[in-house]
Order: structure tokens, then sequence, then C-alpha cells
């Protein structure tokens, strides 16, 4: 057998299994919709092309417009991972250091901000209590980035002392958009388009709007289980980060290529607090071995929102999994299709 021979046969079973895997896929994925345990996108990337990428149910409550591949969902904590890198872009142009204090760069805090730094927002341990999202939701006031600002100025003291402990907060990210713009002077958007968004093809990605994205064109609308529109109010603009499956695909392939920020700075933002549990890093969970990502996994939710982002480098996998109608299952329904791909 000549090597073109032994390509076209390798060429014909990777395509004959591709076949088979999204058969299998699309069996599965449609079984779960008709138990009305799935309404949203998933792509699905192997090899460097797509394997499966499909629209499953209803843009809103009233069923009035069905789901494209075209359609934002607002991505959860999945935003996180942004700030974070933006912060290590800085630092690899010398414009800031993580080990630096943040009151470097932000004057307008209590005291106890003279003891945090960079490294400790972005990997949970600076002290800072968890937002308290309840005393908002409940009276169904909204929220704005003033009211986060006026719970901020008004701690006391830290829940510990930084860098002993681990507190997932959503603190974290604001005050590292609040550095980004400080030391850029540009507004964290501009930002976003200028250095990621537009460079490396994130061609639908949006900030800057209200929740629940109402007036937004191509924006799934979260509801619940009997269709009932969430109901809360958020307007904190750079919290809310609404993209389609497309986008968070080329985002992982970009991160994972070096194109965005360097090796080294995506290992420093991979690193998580030395604590037992559930404990997350900027890039959720990134597990690494002799140099190389196994796994890059992140979780994601607001209301009524559910996804999650998975690249398995090694394996030339993407797994992406948008919602809108939350269930509490796109891990599980990614494990299926890691091993329905494997």
């Amino acid at each position: 057998m000549n090597l073109t021979q032994y390509m076209f046969l390798a060429f014909l079973s990777f395509t004959i299994s591709c076949c088979y895997a999204q058969k299998d896929i699309d069996a599965f994925l449609k079984e779960q919709h008709q138990n009305g345990k799935l309404n949203g996108n998933i792509l699905v990337i192997k090899e460097g092309k797509t394997l499966y990428n499909q629209s499953f149910g209803y843009a809103n409550a009233t069923k009035t417009e069905k789901l494209t591949k075209n359609h934002r969902f607002n991505i959860g904590s999945i935003y996180k991972e942004f700030p974070a890198v933006a912060i290590m872009q800085l630092q690899e142009k010398g414009m800031l250091n993580t080990d630096d204090k943040i009151t470097k760069y932000l004057d307008n805090l209590p005291q106890w901000a003279q003891q945090i730094s960079i490294t400790q927002l972005l990997q949970y341990s600076s002290g800072l209590p968890r937002v308290n999202w309840g005393k908002y939701f409940k009276n169904n006031q909204n929220i704005t980035e003033n009211d986060l600002f006026k719970d901020l100025s008004a701690i006391k003291e830290l829940e510990f002392q930084p860098g002993t402990d681990y507190i997932y907060t959503n603190y974290s990210p604001l005050l590292l958009i609040k550095i980004i713009e400080q030391v850029t002077q540009l507004d964290y958007t501009t930002y976003l388009h200028k250095h990621i968004f537009e460079p490396f093809g994130l061609t639908s990605t949006i900030l800057n709007q209200q929740y629940p994205y109402l007036n937004t064109p191509l924006m799934a609308i979260p509801f619940d289980d009997n269709f009932k529109q969430d109901q809360y109010k958020f307007n904190v603009p750079y919290l809310l980060m609404a993209a389609t499956v497309g986008d968070l695909s080329q985002w992982l392939q970009q991160l994972h290529t070096f194109k965005i920020i360097n090796k080294e700075s995506l290992r420093f933002i991979s690193n998580k607090f030395e604590k037992e549990g559930n404990v997350q890093a900027p890039l959720g969970f990134c597990d690494w071995q002799d140099g190389v990502v196994l796994e890059h996994s992140h979780h994601g939710s607001s209301g009524n929102y559910e996804g999650i982002i998975r690249r398995f480098p090694k394996e030339k996998l993407m797994i992406i999994i948008l919602t809108n109608q939350k269930h509490g299952n796109v891990r599980d329904l990614s494990n299926r299709i890691h091993e329905i791909v494997r």
C-alpha cells in the first residue's frame, strides 16, 4: 500500500466515523429535546471541522420565534475569562503586573483594598464576599453598577486575609474590568472590540445590554420549564456578555493557539487557589499535563440561561452548549457527546 492509498483509507475511515458520530449525537439530543430537557444551541468541532451544529426549541417564551445558529445567549460566568485574558494582554505589554496591589490603579475603594493584589482577584482569593444578589431580586430592583460599588464601599473588612482562602465572587471580575479601563483609558467594551473581538473574529458577541435583552436582535430570551419568561432586571453592562456558539468556538481556538495571549499567560490564568472542593481558576477548569492542556471547561448560568464550553486539545475536539431554558444538565449533555465522539 502506497502513501496515497493509506491517506485515502485514513480519510475514509475518519469520514465514516464522523457520520456515525453525527447520527448518534443527533439521536441523543433530539431525545433530550423531546423529553423537555434541551432548548438551545449545540456546536461540536472535531479536527477543525464542524461535526455537529444544531438548534433546538424556541428563542422566546411565547414560542413565536425558533432558535437559529445565529442566536446569542447570555454566557453567565464564562464572561469572566475575558477580563482575565485582557489583564494578561496588558501584562505582556508591560502596562501592569499581576503582583501589583489594586490600589495602584483604583483609588476610590476602602482601606482594605491596599491588601489585595491583581493575582488575588484573578484567583478569587481576595477576601471579598459574594455579591448579595438576593436583596435586589427580592424587590424586583434593577441592579446597576453603582449599586455594586455602593455595596463594595460599605464593606468594613474582608472575609479573610487576602491569599489565605477562596470565595467565588463577581466583585473580582468587576474590579479587574475597572483596572483595565484605568490602565488603557478605554471603556471595557471598546477595549474588547479593539483587542479581542475584531482581531480574533468574535463578530456576534455583545455587552452593554440590559437583562433580559428584550429589544436585542437575534437574542435568545430566557424562560423556565413552564415557558414563563425571566422577570428580574439587571443593568451592569460589563457583567452581561452574550455570544453565539460560533463565537465561543472561535474564542477557544484563538486562545489555545496562543494568538490572544502567550502560553505562559494562559498557564497563569489556568492556575487556581489551592483548596479542596470546587475551586475555579479565571478560565474555569483548565487541566495541564506535561506543558499541554488536556481539557479547558467552563460552565456558566444566569437566570434560565445555562451554558458550557469544553475544549480537548489532544483530541482536537470542542463542545459548546448554550441554552435559554435551564435544566442543570449541560455538563451531562457534553459528557455524553464526548463519549460518542471519542
